[in-house]
Protein backbone atom coordinates (compact mmCIF):
# COMPACT_ATOMS: atom_id res chain seq x y z
CA UNK A 1 0.00 0.00 0.00
CA UNK A 2 2.81 2.38 0.90
CA UNK A 3 4.53 1.71 -2.43
CA UNK A 4 1.33 2.59 -4.31
CA UNK A 5 0.95 5.83 -2.34
CA UNK A 6 4.51 6.82 -3.13
CA UNK A 7 3.97 6.18 -6.84
CA UNK A 8 0.80 8.28 -6.82
CA UNK A 9 2.58 11.11 -5.03
CA UNK A 10 5.41 11.17 -7.56
CA UNK A 11 2.95 11.32 -10.43
CA UNK A 12 1.08 14.17 -8.73
CA UNK A 13 3.84 16.49 -7.57
CA UNK A 14 6.51 17.94 -9.90
CA UNK A 15 9.11 17.69 -7.12
CA UNK A 16 9.08 13.91 -7.51
CA UNK A 17 9.86 13.98 -11.19
CA UNK A 18 13.27 12.91 -12.43
CA UNK A 19 15.32 15.96 -13.53
CA UNK A 20 16.08 16.42 -17.22
CA UNK A 21 19.81 16.30 -16.40
CA UNK A 22 21.04 16.66 -19.96
CA UNK A 23 24.54 17.55 -18.79
CA UNK A 24 24.66 15.53 -15.60
CA UNK A 25 27.49 12.96 -15.47
CA UNK A 26 26.90 9.31 -14.96
CA UNK A 27 27.38 7.63 -11.60
CA UNK A 28 30.94 7.95 -10.31
CA UNK A 29 31.63 4.25 -9.87
CA UNK A 30 34.79 3.29 -11.70
CA UNK A 31 35.90 6.87 -12.44
CA UNK A 32 38.79 8.98 -11.31
CA UNK A 33 37.18 12.38 -10.68
CA UNK A 34 38.96 15.70 -10.48
CA UNK A 35 37.77 19.29 -10.21
CA UNK A 36 39.04 22.46 -11.89
CA UNK A 37 38.31 26.07 -10.95
CA UNK A 38 40.11 28.71 -12.97
CA UNK A 39 39.45 31.47 -10.45
CA UNK A 40 41.18 29.61 -7.63
CA UNK A 41 44.44 31.01 -6.35
CA UNK A 42 47.26 28.76 -5.23
CA UNK A 43 47.99 25.09 -5.69
CA UNK A 44 45.30 22.45 -5.61
CA UNK A 45 45.16 18.69 -5.61
CA UNK A 46 42.13 18.25 -7.88
CA UNK A 47 39.71 17.42 -5.10
CA UNK A 48 36.34 19.09 -4.82
CA UNK A 49 37.64 21.11 -1.85
CA UNK A 50 40.99 22.05 -3.45
CA UNK A 51 40.44 22.02 -7.24
CA UNK A 52 43.16 22.55 -9.81
CA UNK A 53 43.37 26.05 -11.22
CA UNK A 54 44.09 24.89 -14.80
CA UNK A 55 42.57 22.27 -17.03
CA UNK A 56 46.03 21.15 -18.15
CA UNK A 57 46.75 19.96 -14.60
CA UNK A 58 43.56 17.94 -14.57
CA UNK A 59 44.25 16.30 -17.91
CA UNK A 60 47.66 15.26 -16.69
CA UNK A 61 45.95 12.98 -14.17
CA UNK A 62 45.03 10.68 -17.05
CA UNK A 63 48.67 9.66 -17.16
CA UNK A 64 48.21 8.07 -13.73
CA UNK A 65 46.58 5.15 -15.51
CA UNK A 66 43.87 2.84 -14.26
CA UNK A 67 40.33 4.15 -14.25
CA UNK A 68 38.85 6.58 -16.82
CA UNK A 69 39.01 10.27 -15.95
CA UNK A 70 36.08 12.61 -15.34
CA UNK A 71 36.91 16.31 -15.04
CA UNK A 72 34.47 18.81 -13.51
CA UNK A 73 35.06 22.32 -14.88
CA UNK A 74 33.78 25.30 -12.85
CA UNK A 75 32.65 28.51 -14.61
CA UNK A 76 35.58 30.44 -16.04
CA UNK A 77 37.71 30.75 -19.16
CA UNK A 78 40.31 28.09 -19.90
CA UNK A 79 42.88 28.79 -22.58
CA UNK A 80 43.69 25.91 -24.95
CA UNK A 81 44.59 24.08 -27.03
CA UNK A 82 43.76 20.83 -25.26
CA UNK A 83 44.37 17.20 -26.21
CA UNK A 84 41.92 14.94 -24.45
CA UNK A 85 43.08 11.48 -23.40
CA UNK A 86 41.12 8.32 -24.23
CA UNK A 87 38.09 7.73 -22.05
CA UNK A 88 37.84 11.30 -20.76
CA UNK A 89 34.56 12.88 -19.70
CA UNK A 90 34.58 16.66 -19.36
CA UNK A 91 31.66 18.12 -17.40
CA UNK A 92 31.10 21.88 -17.26
CA UNK A 93 28.62 24.10 -15.49
CA UNK A 94 26.95 25.34 -18.66
CA UNK A 95 27.94 28.17 -20.97
CA UNK A 96 30.03 29.76 -18.22
CA UNK A 97 32.61 26.98 -18.53
CA UNK A 98 34.49 28.19 -21.61
CA UNK A 99 37.32 26.45 -23.46
CA UNK A 100 38.91 28.98 -25.76
CA UNK A 101 41.57 28.94 -28.41
CA UNK A 102 43.12 31.14 -31.04
CA UNK A 103 45.28 30.75 -34.11
CA UNK A 104 45.38 27.97 -36.67
CA UNK A 105 44.88 24.93 -34.46
CA UNK A 106 41.77 23.36 -32.96
CA UNK A 107 40.71 24.27 -29.44
CA UNK A 108 40.15 20.63 -28.48
CA UNK A 109 41.51 17.45 -30.03
CA UNK A 110 40.08 14.06 -29.05
CA UNK A 111 41.84 11.47 -31.24
CA UNK A 112 40.64 8.58 -29.06
CA UNK A 113 37.12 9.88 -28.47
CA UNK A 114 35.67 11.75 -25.48
CA UNK A 115 32.53 12.94 -23.73
CA UNK A 116 31.86 16.67 -23.24
CA UNK A 117 28.88 18.01 -21.31
CA UNK A 118 27.80 21.54 -20.52
CA UNK A 119 30.75 23.53 -21.86
CA UNK A 120 31.25 26.32 -24.39
CA UNK A 121 34.05 26.11 -26.96
CA UNK A 122 35.13 29.42 -28.49
CA UNK A 123 37.61 30.40 -31.18
CA UNK A 124 40.29 28.31 -32.85
CA UNK A 125 40.33 27.00 -36.39
CA UNK A 126 38.13 24.05 -35.37
CA UNK A 127 36.34 23.90 -32.07
CA UNK A 128 36.75 20.13 -31.85
CA UNK A 129 38.65 17.63 -33.99
CA UNK A 130 37.95 14.03 -33.06
CA UNK A 131 37.87 10.37 -34.01
CA UNK A 132 36.46 7.23 -32.41
CA UNK A 133 33.30 7.85 -30.35
CA UNK A 134 32.52 11.43 -29.34
CA UNK A 135 29.51 12.46 -27.23
CA UNK A 136 28.45 16.09 -26.85
CA UNK A 137 25.58 17.18 -24.59
CA UNK A 138 24.58 20.83 -24.25
CA UNK A 139 27.84 22.04 -25.81
CA UNK A 140 27.97 25.46 -27.52
CA UNK A 141 30.44 26.30 -30.30
CA UNK A 142 31.15 29.84 -31.50
CA UNK A 143 33.78 31.93 -33.23
CA UNK A 144 35.67 29.18 -35.09
CA UNK A 145 37.57 30.18 -38.22
CA UNK A 146 37.11 26.89 -40.11
CA UNK A 147 34.35 24.94 -38.41
CA UNK A 148 32.86 23.81 -35.12
CA UNK A 149 33.27 20.00 -35.18
CA UNK A 150 35.20 17.69 -37.48
CA UNK A 151 35.05 13.92 -37.04
CA UNK A 152 36.95 11.47 -39.22
CA UNK A 153 36.33 7.73 -39.07
CA UNK A 154 34.42 8.14 -35.84
CA UNK A 155 30.98 8.22 -34.26
CA UNK A 156 29.55 11.57 -33.22
CA UNK A 157 26.53 11.91 -30.92
CA UNK A 158 25.16 15.39 -30.18
CA UNK A 159 22.25 16.37 -27.93
CA UNK A 160 21.12 19.97 -27.54
CA UNK A 161 24.14 21.29 -29.38
CA UNK A 162 24.42 24.96 -30.36
CA UNK A 163 26.58 25.93 -33.33
CA UNK A 164 27.20 29.61 -34.06
CA UNK A 165 29.11 30.57 -37.19
CA UNK A 166 32.43 32.32 -36.81
CA UNK A 167 32.05 33.88 -40.26
CA UNK A 168 31.37 33.14 -43.91
CA UNK A 169 33.00 29.99 -45.25
CA UNK A 170 32.86 27.99 -42.02
CA UNK A 171 31.24 24.61 -41.36
CA UNK A 172 29.07 23.61 -38.41
CA UNK A 173 29.62 19.83 -38.31
CA UNK A 174 31.77 17.86 -40.76
CA UNK A 175 31.71 14.06 -40.88
CA UNK A 176 34.12 12.30 -43.25
CA UNK A 177 35.85 8.99 -43.81
CA UNK A 178 32.90 6.69 -43.20
CA UNK A 179 31.89 8.32 -39.94
CA UNK A 180 28.54 7.93 -38.22
CA UNK A 181 26.70 10.84 -36.70
CA UNK A 182 23.58 11.59 -34.66
CA UNK A 183 22.50 15.16 -33.93
CA UNK A 184 19.34 15.76 -31.91
CA UNK A 185 17.87 19.03 -30.69
CA UNK A 186 20.60 21.04 -32.40
CA UNK A 187 20.64 24.63 -33.70
CA UNK A 188 22.92 26.12 -36.36
CA UNK A 189 22.93 29.90 -36.69
CA UNK A 190 24.90 32.37 -38.76
CA UNK A 191 26.53 32.38 -42.18
CA UNK A 192 28.00 28.87 -42.21
CA UNK A 193 29.00 27.85 -45.70
CA UNK A 194 27.56 24.46 -44.75
CA UNK A 195 25.68 23.75 -41.57
CA UNK A 196 26.31 20.00 -41.76
CA UNK A 197 28.69 18.49 -44.30
CA UNK A 198 28.88 14.71 -44.71
CA UNK A 199 31.10 12.70 -47.03
CA UNK A 200 30.56 8.96 -47.36
CA UNK A 201 29.07 8.88 -43.88
CA UNK A 202 25.90 7.64 -42.17
CA UNK A 203 24.12 10.46 -40.37
CA UNK A 204 20.85 11.08 -38.53
CA UNK A 205 19.67 14.62 -37.83
CA UNK A 206 16.51 15.04 -35.77
CA UNK A 207 14.73 18.11 -34.38
CA UNK A 208 17.35 20.49 -35.74
CA UNK A 209 17.05 24.10 -36.88
CA UNK A 210 19.24 25.96 -39.34
CA UNK A 211 19.02 29.74 -39.49
CA UNK A 212 21.40 31.53 -41.83
CA UNK A 213 23.73 28.84 -43.28
CA UNK A 214 24.29 29.23 -47.03
CA UNK A 215 23.54 25.49 -47.32
CA UNK A 216 22.09 23.69 -44.33
CA UNK A 217 23.01 20.15 -45.44
CA UNK A 218 25.70 19.22 -47.96
CA UNK A 219 25.83 15.46 -48.54
CA UNK A 220 28.33 13.68 -50.80
CA UNK A 221 27.71 9.94 -50.77
CA UNK A 222 26.63 7.93 -47.78
CA UNK A 223 23.23 8.10 -46.11
CA UNK A 224 21.51 10.92 -44.26
CA UNK A 225 18.17 10.91 -42.46
CA UNK A 226 16.75 14.33 -41.62
CA UNK A 227 13.60 14.49 -39.47
CA UNK A 228 11.60 17.33 -37.92
CA UNK A 229 13.86 20.09 -39.20
CA UNK A 230 13.55 23.73 -40.22
CA UNK A 231 15.91 25.56 -42.59
CA UNK A 232 15.66 29.35 -42.88
CA UNK A 233 17.29 32.47 -44.28
CA UNK A 234 20.06 31.06 -46.47
CA UNK A 235 20.99 32.30 -49.96
CA UNK A 236 22.10 29.06 -51.67
CA UNK A 237 20.76 25.47 -51.72
CA UNK A 238 18.87 24.53 -48.59
CA UNK A 239 19.55 20.78 -48.81
CA UNK A 240 22.02 19.29 -51.31
CA UNK A 241 22.79 15.61 -51.97
CA UNK A 242 24.94 13.94 -54.61
CA UNK A 243 25.75 10.24 -55.04
CA UNK A 244 24.03 9.37 -51.76
CA UNK A 245 20.70 8.48 -50.16
CA UNK A 246 18.73 11.22 -48.41
CA UNK A 247 15.65 10.47 -46.31
CA UNK A 248 13.48 13.42 -45.29
CA UNK A 249 10.53 13.55 -42.91
CA UNK A 250 8.74 16.70 -41.79
CA UNK A 251 11.32 19.16 -43.13
CA UNK A 252 10.66 22.79 -44.11
CA UNK A 253 13.05 24.97 -46.12
CA UNK A 254 12.20 28.68 -46.30
CA UNK A 255 13.95 30.87 -48.87
CA UNK A 256 17.23 29.68 -50.43
CA UNK A 257 18.01 29.39 -54.13
CA UNK A 258 16.68 25.82 -54.16
CA UNK A 259 14.82 24.14 -51.35
CA UNK A 260 16.22 20.71 -52.22
CA UNK A 261 18.70 19.80 -54.94
CA UNK A 262 19.89 16.30 -55.84
CA UNK A 263 22.50 15.03 -58.31
CA UNK A 264 22.62 11.30 -59.05
CA UNK A 265 20.97 10.75 -55.69
CA UNK A 266 18.33 8.54 -54.09
CA UNK A 267 15.57 10.47 -52.35
CA UNK A 268 12.91 9.26 -49.92
CA UNK A 269 10.92 12.26 -48.72
CA UNK A 270 7.68 12.58 -46.79
CA UNK A 271 6.31 15.87 -45.56
CA UNK A 272 8.90 18.09 -47.26
CA UNK A 273 7.95 21.78 -47.68
CA UNK A 274 9.72 24.47 -49.69
CA UNK A 275 8.62 28.09 -49.24
CA UNK A 276 9.69 30.97 -51.52
CA UNK A 277 12.63 29.27 -53.22
CA UNK A 278 14.31 31.71 -55.60
CA UNK A 279 14.66 29.16 -58.45
CA UNK A 280 12.94 25.85 -57.63
CA UNK A 281 11.52 24.11 -54.60
CA UNK A 282 12.89 20.71 -55.69
CA UNK A 283 15.47 20.19 -58.46
CA UNK A 284 16.73 16.67 -59.22
CA UNK A 285 19.20 15.58 -61.89
CA UNK A 286 19.79 11.89 -62.62
CA UNK A 287 18.06 10.97 -59.39
CA UNK A 288 15.48 8.43 -58.25
CA UNK A 289 13.10 7.88 -55.40
CA UNK A 290 9.82 8.98 -53.83
CA UNK A 291 8.48 12.42 -52.92
CA UNK A 292 5.34 12.07 -50.82
CA UNK A 293 2.91 14.51 -49.16
CA UNK A 294 5.04 17.53 -49.94
CA UNK A 295 4.32 21.23 -50.52
CA UNK A 296 6.00 23.87 -52.66
CA UNK A 297 4.87 27.46 -52.14
CA UNK A 298 6.06 30.44 -54.16
CA UNK A 299 9.00 29.02 -56.12
CA UNK A 300 10.89 30.95 -58.81
CA UNK A 301 11.62 30.71 -62.51
CA UNK A 302 12.68 27.05 -62.60
CA UNK A 303 9.29 25.98 -61.29
CA UNK A 304 8.12 24.18 -58.19
CA UNK A 305 9.60 20.76 -59.06
CA UNK A 306 12.25 20.36 -61.77
CA UNK A 307 13.30 16.86 -62.87
CA UNK A 308 16.03 16.09 -65.40
CA UNK A 309 16.89 12.52 -66.34
CA UNK A 310 15.30 11.27 -63.14
CA UNK A 311 13.01 8.39 -62.20
CA UNK A 312 10.62 9.63 -59.52
CA UNK A 313 7.35 8.71 -57.85
CA UNK A 314 5.53 11.82 -56.61
CA UNK A 315 2.44 11.40 -54.40
CA UNK A 316 0.33 13.93 -52.61
CA UNK A 317 2.18 17.00 -53.91
CA UNK A 318 0.66 20.46 -53.48
CA UNK A 319 2.03 23.41 -55.47
CA UNK A 320 0.82 26.93 -54.70
CA UNK A 321 1.86 30.14 -56.39
CA UNK A 322 4.92 28.98 -58.31
CA UNK A 323 6.49 30.84 -61.22
CA UNK A 324 6.91 29.16 -64.63
CA UNK A 325 5.97 25.51 -63.97
CA UNK A 326 4.30 23.30 -61.43
CA UNK A 327 6.34 20.25 -62.45
CA UNK A 328 8.93 20.32 -65.21
CA UNK A 329 10.26 16.91 -66.32
CA UNK A 330 12.76 16.24 -69.11
CA UNK A 331 13.88 12.70 -69.95
CA UNK A 332 13.57 9.91 -67.44
CA UNK A 333 10.30 8.75 -65.88
CA UNK A 334 7.66 10.27 -63.62
CA UNK A 335 4.73 8.64 -61.83
CA UNK A 336 2.44 11.29 -60.38
CA UNK A 337 -0.47 10.67 -58.01
CA UNK A 338 -2.84 12.87 -55.98
CA UNK A 339 -1.39 16.23 -56.99
CA UNK A 340 -2.82 19.75 -56.75
CA UNK A 341 -1.21 22.62 -58.68
CA UNK A 342 -2.70 26.12 -58.32
CA UNK A 343 -1.95 29.76 -59.12
CA UNK A 344 1.01 29.52 -61.47
CA UNK A 345 2.27 32.85 -62.76
CA UNK A 346 4.92 33.85 -65.27
CA UNK A 347 7.11 36.92 -65.48
CA UNK A 348 7.99 36.61 -69.17
CA UNK A 349 4.52 35.54 -70.32
CA UNK A 350 5.74 32.39 -72.10
CA UNK A 351 5.32 29.71 -69.42
CA UNK A 352 3.12 28.83 -66.49
CA UNK A 353 2.25 25.20 -67.31
CA UNK A 354 0.94 22.87 -64.64
CA UNK A 355 2.97 19.97 -66.08
CA UNK A 356 5.73 20.78 -68.57
CA UNK A 357 6.93 17.46 -70.03
CA UNK A 358 9.65 16.87 -72.61
CA UNK A 359 11.09 13.57 -73.84
CA UNK A 360 9.87 11.78 -70.69
CA UNK A 361 7.56 8.90 -69.77
CA UNK A 362 4.80 10.05 -67.42
CA UNK A 363 1.86 8.35 -65.71
CA UNK A 364 -0.57 10.67 -63.93
CA UNK A 365 -3.52 9.78 -61.72
CA UNK A 366 -5.62 12.15 -59.64
CA UNK A 367 -4.26 15.53 -60.82
CA UNK A 368 -5.93 18.93 -60.37
CA UNK A 369 -4.45 21.98 -62.10
CA UNK A 370 -6.23 25.27 -61.42
CA UNK A 371 -5.61 28.90 -62.40
CA UNK A 372 -2.35 28.71 -64.33
CA UNK A 373 -0.85 31.10 -66.88
CA UNK A 374 -0.06 28.45 -69.50
CA UNK A 375 -1.42 24.99 -70.29
CA UNK A 376 -2.65 22.54 -67.71
CA UNK A 377 -0.49 19.80 -69.25
CA UNK A 378 2.08 20.48 -71.99
CA UNK A 379 3.80 17.47 -73.61
CA UNK A 380 6.56 17.94 -76.20
CA UNK A 381 9.65 16.42 -77.82
CA UNK A 382 8.43 12.85 -77.91
CA UNK A 383 7.02 12.73 -74.39
CA UNK A 384 4.77 9.75 -73.61
CA UNK A 385 2.03 10.73 -71.18
CA UNK A 386 -0.88 8.82 -69.66
CA UNK A 387 -3.53 10.81 -67.76
CA UNK A 388 -6.23 9.33 -65.53
CA UNK A 389 -8.82 11.28 -63.54
CA UNK A 390 -7.38 14.70 -64.32
CA UNK A 391 -9.13 18.05 -63.84
CA UNK A 392 -7.79 21.20 -65.52
CA UNK A 393 -9.52 24.44 -64.56
CA UNK A 394 -8.88 28.01 -65.70
CA UNK A 395 -5.73 27.25 -67.67
CA UNK A 396 -5.26 30.36 -69.77
CA UNK A 397 -3.67 28.85 -72.90
CA UNK A 398 -5.21 25.37 -73.07
CA UNK A 399 -6.13 22.31 -71.09
CA UNK A 400 -3.84 19.71 -72.72
CA UNK A 401 -1.25 20.70 -75.31
CA UNK A 402 0.68 18.04 -77.32
CA UNK A 403 3.40 19.00 -79.81
CA UNK A 404 6.60 17.82 -81.48
CA UNK A 405 5.93 14.08 -81.54
CA UNK A 406 4.47 13.92 -78.05
CA UNK A 407 1.75 11.35 -77.39
CA UNK A 408 -0.89 11.88 -74.70
CA UNK A 409 -3.48 9.27 -73.73
CA UNK A 410 -6.16 10.34 -71.28
CA UNK A 411 -9.15 8.72 -69.60
CA UNK A 412 -11.42 10.70 -67.34
CA UNK A 413 -10.29 14.21 -68.32
CA UNK A 414 -12.12 17.43 -67.43
CA UNK A 415 -11.19 20.81 -68.91
CA UNK A 416 -13.10 23.88 -67.70
CA UNK A 417 -12.74 27.59 -68.25
CA UNK A 418 -9.65 27.56 -70.44
CA UNK A 419 -8.67 30.86 -72.04
CA UNK A 420 -7.96 28.88 -75.21
CA UNK A 421 -9.19 25.50 -76.42
CA UNK A 422 -9.60 22.41 -74.29
CA UNK A 423 -7.07 20.48 -76.42
CA UNK A 424 -4.21 21.45 -78.74
CA UNK A 425 -2.24 19.15 -81.06
CA UNK A 426 0.59 20.59 -83.18
CA UNK A 427 3.72 19.43 -85.00
CA UNK A 428 2.84 15.73 -85.05
CA UNK A 429 1.55 15.66 -81.52
CA UNK A 430 -1.08 12.98 -80.84
CA UNK A 431 -3.99 13.11 -78.40
CA UNK A 432 -6.28 10.20 -77.52
CA UNK A 433 -8.93 11.08 -74.94
CA UNK A 434 -11.80 9.01 -73.63
CA UNK A 435 -14.45 10.28 -71.19
CA UNK A 436 -13.76 13.98 -71.81
CA UNK A 437 -15.76 16.76 -70.17
CA UNK A 438 -15.07 20.16 -71.75
CA UNK A 439 -17.00 23.22 -70.61
CA UNK A 440 -16.68 26.97 -71.00
CA UNK A 441 -13.38 26.93 -72.88
CA UNK A 442 -12.94 30.17 -74.82
CA UNK A 443 -11.16 28.52 -77.77
CA UNK A 444 -13.59 25.64 -78.23
CA UNK A 445 -12.87 21.95 -78.09
CA UNK A 446 -9.80 21.28 -80.26
CA UNK A 447 -7.13 23.14 -82.18
CA UNK A 448 -4.96 20.96 -84.42
CA UNK A 449 -2.63 21.80 -87.32
CA UNK A 450 -3.20 18.39 -89.00
CA UNK A 451 0.36 18.32 -90.33
CA UNK A 452 2.18 15.01 -90.67
CA UNK A 453 1.19 12.58 -87.92
CA UNK A 454 -0.75 15.13 -85.86
CA UNK A 455 -3.95 13.50 -84.65
CA UNK A 456 -6.76 13.83 -82.11
CA UNK A 457 -9.19 11.03 -81.26
CA UNK A 458 -11.96 11.68 -78.76
CA UNK A 459 -14.51 9.31 -77.26
CA UNK A 460 -17.43 9.89 -74.88
CA UNK A 461 -17.33 13.69 -75.00
CA UNK A 462 -19.59 15.82 -72.81
CA UNK A 463 -19.67 19.58 -73.33
CA UNK A 464 -21.72 22.72 -72.87
CA UNK A 465 -21.79 26.03 -74.72
CA UNK A 466 -21.23 26.86 -78.39
CA UNK A 467 -18.40 25.07 -80.10
CA UNK A 468 -17.72 22.72 -77.21
CA UNK A 469 -18.89 19.56 -79.01
CA UNK A 470 -18.25 19.25 -82.76
CA UNK A 471 -19.81 16.27 -84.57
CA UNK A 472 -17.96 17.33 -87.71
CA UNK A 473 -14.91 19.26 -86.57
CA UNK A 474 -13.85 20.03 -90.14
CA UNK A 475 -10.30 18.83 -89.61
CA UNK A 476 -9.25 15.50 -91.10
CA UNK A 477 -6.95 14.62 -88.16
CA UNK A 478 -9.67 15.10 -85.52
CA UNK A 479 -12.10 12.26 -84.81
CA UNK A 480 -14.83 12.87 -82.26
CA UNK A 481 -16.93 9.99 -80.94
CA UNK A 482 -20.67 10.25 -80.24
CA UNK A 483 -21.71 12.15 -77.13
CA UNK A 484 -23.56 10.19 -74.44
Amino acid sequence: MLRCLLMIACLTFASCRAPAAVIAPEASTGWTEVWVEGARQGAGDGSRERPFSTLVEALARAADGGRPLRVHVAPGRYRGPFILPAGLELVGAGEGSVLEGEGAGPVVRAPEGAVLRGVAIQGGSWGLEAAREVRLAAVRFSGQGTGAVRVEAGHLLVEEGVFESGGAGTVGVMLVGGSRGEVREGTFTGAFRRGVETRDSDVELESVRFRGPLTALYQAGGQVRLRHAAVEDGPEVGLFVQHGTLRLEDVTVTGHEYGLQGLDATLEARGFTSVRAVRAGVALIGSRGVLEDSVVQGSGGFGAVSLLGSDMVVRGLRVEGADAYGISATRGRLRLQRTLITRLTTREGDSGDGLHLRDVEVEVEGLVVRDVAGAGVLAAQGARVVLRDVSLEACREAGVWAETLARVTAEGLEVRGSGGPALVALEEGVLQVDALTARDNAGGLVVADCQGATGVRLGRVVGQGPGQVAAEPGAKCVVVGASP
